[in-house]
C-alpha cells in the first residue's frame, strides 16, 4: 500500500510539471467533485459504524494569490448523513504543487439511523481543522488532497479523522482575455 501511495504522489508531482509553464489565468472561483472517508473517534458514533464514506460538492473561490474561501456541501453512508461548510485555505507557498491549511465552520447530521432526526441530537454545528497539498495550483485542473478532523457540537460530541481527495475544475481556461466592447 505504501508504495501504491508513493506512486500516486510522484505521478502527480511529475504530470504538474507539465502544467508549470502554460501561461494561465488566476481564477476566481473553481468547482468540483470530493470522495473520502470519515474514521469516528467518538464512543457513539463508533459504535454505529467504523468508517464512513462522504461525497462533497466542492467549491473555491480565490479572494487573494494565496487565500481562497472554501465551501463543501456532501453526502455520508452508511446512515444518510449531511454537511455544509465554509471556511478558509491558506496556501503556504506559490509552487504548483504546494501544501495548504485551512478551517470549516457549518452544520452536519451524522450518519445514524438510530438517533432522532433533531437539532442536538443528530444534527449540531460543526467546526473542521485541515491540512493538506493542492496540486496544479495555477491551473484550470486542481486536485486537491485533505486530512482533517472534525468535531459535532451534538449531544454526544461526536467528532473523528478526516481524509478526502478532490477534483476541481476552474471557471475558467488558461489564457482567457476579456474582449474590450468599449471601442
Amino acid at each position: 500500500m505504501k508504495s501504491l501511495t508513493k506512486a500516486v504522489l510522484f505521478s502527480l508531482a511529475a504530470v504538474s510539471f507539465l502544467f508549470a509553464e502554460t501561461p494561465v489565468y488566476d481564477p476566481w472561483s473553481s468547482f468540483g467533485l470530493g470522495i473520502g472517508f470519515m474514521k469516528p473517534t467518538s464512543n457513539s458514533w463508533e459504535a454505529e459504524s467504523d468508517m464512513i464514506f462522504q461525497a462533497h460538492f466542492l467549491a473555491n473561490f480565490q479572494i487573494l494569490s494565496m487565500t481562497s474561501v472554501v465551501a463543501d456541501v456532501g453526502y455520508a453512508a452508511p446512515g444518510n448523513g449531511f454537511d455544509a461548510h465554509v471556511g478558509f485555505q491558506q496556501q503556504i507557498i506559490p509552487l504548483s504543487i504546494t501544501p495548504f491549511i485551512g478551517g470549516l465552520a457549518g452544520i452536519n447530521c451524522v450518519t445514524e439511523d438510530n438517533r432522532d432526526l433533531s437539532f442536538g441530537k443528530r444534527i449540531g454545528p460543526s467546526l473542521e481543522a485541515n491540512g493538506g497539498v493542492l496540486f496544479f495550483r495555477e491551473s484550470f485542473f486542481q486536485i486537491r488532497a485533505k486530512g482533517g478532523y472534525e468535531w459535532i457540537f451534538n449531544k454526544h460530541k461526536d467528532q473523528g479523522w478526516k481524509v478526502e481527495i478532490g477534483v476541481l475544475f476552474a471557471n475558467s481556461r488558461p489564457g482567457l482575455k476579456a474582449i474590450d466592447v468599449s471601442r
